[in-house]
């Protein structure tokens, strides 16, 4: 959290909460499993996957496990 403020420091205290907001949602969208994008499409999310499913087969749908990639950056 002190990055992402140290980053804002200076800016009116109304655009700095909106920016900070922002930058938070985009990092916990990161992190959180659900937020990511489906790598095999990544115009949706793993939530909105799983709601799809859910429509399609008419029962819950949850999530039983899961492989972690990452790409390695240079």
């Amino acid at each position: 959290m002190e990055v992402f403020e140290a980053e804002v420091k200076g800016k009116p205290e109304a655009v700095r909460a909106k920016i900070l907001e922002g930058k938070l949602a985009a990092y916990f969208a990161d992190l959180v499993l659900l937020d990511q994008p489906f790598i095999k499409n990544p115009d949706i999310t793993i939530q909105g996957l799983i709601d799809a499913a859910m429509q399609k087969f008419g029962e819950k749908t949850a999530v039983g496990r899961f492989a972690r990639f990452k790409i390695l950056e240079r």
